[in-house]
């Protein structure tokens, strides 16, 4: 009689075909990439013939980490060294924030899918092998994939930058309609900053013979794309501003960052490092060009500043040295992120206008930085609401607040020049790298915000319309249209023109940067680096 010892049992993935699936899903709506090398690699470790129990669970333990972690590989997300990066400050997120957080990366609609394929894996697996099916698609999804890499690669490798001169003998500038490889992101990354460190805005040496005060509005989290979301692009605030900026890039996605940046407009963009260090001049300092001409410095608050040192920071990246104006008596609105208290932007504006009022000193420079809409943040009388509810309310509250403050300061007749300067977006749509709310990347949308300035006074009216300026724009164009606001000296000619005014204020690249991250506009298009060396086009939405 023949026996059939020759005969081995077939192998499958068992659960882990689910993962497989998902990834498939995921792959083919074009949500996640796939690593054809790593995937298959990984998929052999699974199918290796172990016989011993013993080693199979062990096999089991090493496979689960290793499966989170090609599922992030595969991902348009962060690394995970971003994550571990911002671990300090995350521990100090209240805990709802934290859930909330969690659901935005899986809903309730992606738990119910993934138990209707467990339940089907369940009974198909009866019948088929569902593990040949699965390795057939994988196979299927890699070639195309495999093909086209190797066929970019081939094309971009020869490429290189072309240069040409500027009108400025010591800057020059990347030609952007060649092909795009590393080597050209590279070199117009470098030219880009190397030009930017030769540019400087110069202040008139004599004060303007009628006094004013200037105050700049620092806002965090507010872009255009979340004012499109929440469906409020055509708020009145915005149509109260005599010039604005529409193509504006705040440089980076972090409160921090943003503010010195702001504090040292009078110079050219620094890297994200150099940001923590002196500048290259004292020239650089925004306040200080100011407080040359007899302008004191005054801070506002709608929140404690403590958050990762941000009154710290002010003083000493920033050079603001002023105290932060009295927050006594103030009621809180909200409750932040960290579960620290916010005040409403409109008291705690009325009250610092309230303050000039009453004094009798010189011209004041301000800052008001306000967190209202910061992500995780919760209206203490609307607690319910979370996400994208409560940012569209929390943003109509604070665009409300600022038309009423408007209204105020025109009833009070003072000279004040208000220059609205959000510090970055909120990043409430999200994208194929990062969940609603994640600002780890300065992407195009989280650093493109609506700047704009209005003039107040009771003796000078303005000429024309709004200018709305098209170009490339960034700090420096803040710091320039302050100089010449003080060079025309425009309260005592009792009419400002702001086309006159803002007439070759200059250009600034898209160029973006946080920790580790740089994102560069190029030939219309965004790219990103997560290394400071290699480049890939940002995913669309």
């Amino acid at each position: 009689m023949k026996t059939n010892t020759l005969q081995q049992p077939l192998y499958g993935l068992g659960w882990w075909n689910i993962y497989f699936i998902i990834k498939i899903g995921l792959f083919t709506q074009d949500i996640i990439r796939f690593h054809p090398l790593e995937n298959f690699a990984f998929v052999a470790f699974l199918l290796l013939p172990l016989k011993p129990r013993a080693l199979k669970i062990i096999r089991q333990c090493i496979a689960v980490p290793i499966g989170l972690w090609l599922m992030h590989f595969d991902s348009f997300l962060p690394p995970l060294n971003r994550l571990w990066g911002q671990i300090g400050q995350l521990l100090q997120f209240n805990l709802s924030y934290l859930i909330e957080l969690a659901g935005r990366f899986i809903s309730p609609q992606a738990f119910l899918a993934l138990f209707v394929l467990i339940f089907a894996y369940y009974f198909l697996n009866q019948v088929f092998r569902i593990s040949v099916f699965v390795i057939l698609a994988l196979v299927y999804i890699s070639l195309p994939q495999s093909i086209f890499n190797s066929q970019a690669k081939e094309t971009v490798i020869a490429q290189q930058p072309t240069i040409t001169q500027t009108t400025t003998p010591s800057q020059q500038s990347i030609d952007e309609s060649g092909p795009v490889n590393d080597a050209v992101l590279n070199q117009a990354k470098e030219l880009f900053f190397k030009n930017e460190a030769q540019r400087r805005v110069t202040f008139p040496s004599v004060a303007p013979s009628t006094k004013f005060d200037l105050l700049f509005l620092s806002i965090c989290s507010v872009a255009w794309d979340d004012i499109e979301i929440a469906g409020l692009e055509n708020h009145p605030l915005f149509k109260e501003f005599d010039v604005m900026f529409d193509n504006f890039s705040a440089a980076t996605s972090y409160s921090g960052p943003a503010v010195i940046r702001l504090l040292r407009a009078s110079c050219g963009q620094e890297t994200h490092q150099e940001l923590f260090s002196a500048p290259s001049s004292k020239q650089c300092f925004l306040f200080d060009n100011l407080a040359k001409l007899g302008f004191q410095e005054n801070l506002l608050l709608n929140h404690d500043g403590k958050f990762d040192d941000f009154l710290g920071l002010l003083k000493e990246d920033g050079d603001l040295q002023a105290p932060l104006m009295s927050q006594a008596g103030l009621e809180q609105y909200q409750s932040a992120f960290d579960g620290s208290p916010i005040y409403r932007d409109k008291e705690v504006l009325t009250r610092w206008l309230g303050n000039r009022e009453n004094a009798q000193d010189s011209s004041v420079v301000a800052l008001y930085n306000t967190i209202s809409l910061h992500d995780g943040n919760r209206i203490i009388r609307a607690s319910g609401k979370v996400g994208l509810v409560s940012y569209k309310l929390r943003l109509k509250n604070l665009l409300d607040d600022l038309y009423d403050f408007f209204q105020t300061l025109k009833a009070s007749k003072r000279n004040v020049v208000v220059m609205l300067v959000p510090e970055h977006g909120a990043g409430m749509r999200g994208d194929k790298m990062q969940i609603a709310g994640m600002r780890e990347i300065p992407s195009s949308t989280i650093v493109h915000t609506p700047v704009g300035m209005k003039i107040f006074g009771e003796n000078i009216t303005r000429t024309g319309d709004t200018v709305h300026i098209n170009a490339e724009s960034s700090y420096l164009a803040v710091s320039a249209l302050v100089s010449r606001i003080l060079a025309q000296d425009i309260y005592s000619q009792k009419t400002f023109d702001p086309k006159a005014l803002t007439q070759g204020l200059p250009k600034t690249k898209m160029v973006a940067q946080n920790s580790g991250t740089t994102v560069m506009e190029y030939n219309n298009k965004p790219y990103v680096s997560l290394d400071g060396s290699t480049w890939s086009e940002y995913p669309k939405k």
